[in-house]
This record gives C-alpha cells, sequence and structure tokens, in this order.
C-alpha cells in the first residue's frame, strides 16, 4: 500500500549504520538505514533522560536484537555506547517505509521477516 502513496518511500534495506552523536537535546544515536541504489533514511533516538532510554531501549533495540536473550546485557545507562560498540547483534529490517515531510523523510514503519512478492535486498 505504501508504495501507492504519493507521499512515503520504500527502501529495501540492505544495511545499517549506528552512529553515537551530541545535540543540544543531550546525547542520541542515530540510525542510518540504506537501500541498495544508495538511497538512505534515518532516525534518531535521543538519551538524555532515563525515560528517553527506555523508549528507545522498546522502539528500537526490542525490535533489532538478533537474539531476543541478549536483551537483558544492554543496560540503559551505557545504552549509546552499547548500541554503537555491538552493531553486529542487531539485524536490520527487510524494508523501511518513511514518509517524506518538506525538508527531510522520516521512519514510519519498518518490516523484518518479510514473506510476500516483493524481492529483499540480498535475494536478487
Amino acid at each position: 500500500q505504501a508504495l501507492n502513496l504519493r507521499d512515503h518511500i520504500v527502501l529495501r534495506c540492505s544495511g545499517m549504520s549506528i552512529e553515537a552523536i551530541e545535540t543540544k537535546k543531550g546525547p542520541a544515536i542515530e540510525v542510518r538505514y540504506y537501500d541498495e541504489d544508495g538511497a538512505d533514511l534515518s532516525e534518531r533516538f535521543w538519551l538524555a533522560s532515563n525515560a528517553q532510554r527506555k523508549a528507545c531501549w522498546h522502539k528500537f533495540l526490542r525490535l533489532h536484537l538478533i537474539d531476543p536473550n541478549d536483551l537483558s546485557r544492554f543496560k540503559l545507562e551505557q545504552l549509546q555506547t552499547q548500541l554503537v560498540d555491538q552493531q553486529a547483534k542487531l539485524r536490520h529490517p527487510d524494508f523501511v517505509i518513511g514518509r517524506q515531510q518538506k525538508y527531510y523523510a522520516s521512519v514510519v514503519e519498518k518490516l523484518f521477516d518479510y514473506e510476500g512478492r516483493y524481492r529483499r535486498a540480498h535475494e536478487l
């Protein structure tokens, strides 16, 4: 359905990178998803407060872990450095759907374990 919408972007995700950044709002991580054609979408998670770290934990970390048993190894206080250092334990989604705003695109949904008629990035 997202392919038919004019203001949506669908990336066939072939990889992702996580970078620790410092912003005016405090420490954060920037997650960038890459398409096989070189296009990318990014999302940020701020980690200044305990509530922001918990939101990152639930909205990002739980979905991206390859092994759910590794969830207990990540500590909220050290979440920024642990995510950057342990990127190999995280999986990238098969598809990332973004919505084009006026000056940027924001991630709307991520699809993992896709089964359907469209091919994934690693299937040629």
